[in-house]
Parts: structure tokens; C-alpha cells; sequence
């Protein structure tokens, strides 16, 4: 069995005009919100094997908030910077290559691709994925290589707790 938690960052403002897209910060809505979903994502008491992110600033503090709610080590955080801009086709293809010594892995990105993945991956059809989303996918093989279609084990997201 693997288990991929899909993440869509949290929170982060667009008026920013000085600064590029890629380094938006979390706004403090989206410091609350990663903090309020690291807090729920503990309480399933998961051991997540791998956190890969995208290197966009609002994606990486997202990532460090909740890897530290869950006791992960942020300094094994992966950061890859392809996947800000990614289509479906390329996060495929990265999960894929996840090594198989991991189980359960989290993925923290941007929409509207991890919307659309998530989709692909369930083949559940979702509405809307808002900020700091975690849509949890379960596969029943023994290789990233060889997913193809999951069964959607949750799909949690801030306003569900406030």
C-alpha cells in the first residue's frame, strides 16, 4: 500500500506588487490555517515517510508548519522548484520516482494542479479545493511506479473546522 496527501498551500495575498509570485509569504489567515491543518493531519496519527514541496515561498512555510505539528524533521523536507508551474503529467511522473522505501508521502503544491490531480488519481470529481486542502489518496501497490488509480481516504480543508 502506498498513501500520497495532496496539500495545496495555505493562504497568501496577491497584492504584492514588488514581489515575484513565486516568493509570496503566507499571509497571517495562512499561518493560521497550516497551523489548524498540521494540528487535524496529527490527530490520524500517520507516519508520513516523505514531504516533497515546491520551492514557492507560501508552498515551503506551509510544508515546515505542518511537518513540525507532525514531528517531521523539516531539514528532510525535499524542495523541488518544478513543481510551482507543474502540469499533471510532470507530478505523475515525480511520484513515479519516489523511491519505494517510502509508504506515506505528502506533496505540497499550487492549483490548479494538485486539483486536477487529485482528480485523476480518485477519479473523484471535486468542486473546490481551497487553501490548505489535504486530499489523501491511498493505492493498493507495491511501487510509485506503478500507481495509476487511488481510492480518495479523505479530503479535509480549514473551513471544515472553524
Amino acid at each position: 500500500m502506498k498513501k500520497i496527501i495532496l496539500i495545496r498551500h495555505a493562504e497568501s495575498p496577491f497584492g504584492y506588487i514588488k514581489i515575484k509570485d513565486f516568493d509570496r509569504p503566507l499571509n497571517e489567515t495562512g499561518i493560521s490555517e497550516a497551523n489548524l491543518m498540521g494540528n487535524q493531519i496529527k490527530k490520524y496519527k500517520m507516519e508520513v515517510d516523505c514531504i516533497i514541496t515546491s520551492g514557492a515561498n507560501r508552498a515551503f512555510n506551509t510544508s515546515r508548519i505542518i511537518a513540525n505539528c507532525i514531528c517531521y524533521n523539516i531539514k528532510k523536507i525535499k524542495i523541488d522548484d518544478n513543481i510551482y508551474n507543474s502540469s499533471t503529467d510532470f507530478m505523475i511522473n515525480l511520484i513515479n520516482n519516489i523511491s519505494d522505501d517510502y509508504k506515506t508521502i505528502m506533496i505540497f503544491g499550487h492549483n490548479p494542479t494538485l486539483h486536477h490531480l487529485s482528480q485523476i488519481l480518485s477519479e473523484e470529481i471535486i468542486i473546490n479545493f481551497p487553501t490548505c486542502t489535504m486530499y489523501s489518496i491511498i493505492f493498493d501497490v507495491s511501487s510509485w511506479s506503478k500507481i495509476i488509480k487511488g481510492k480518495k481516504e479523505f479530503m479535509i480543508y480549514p473551513d471544515l473546522f472553524k
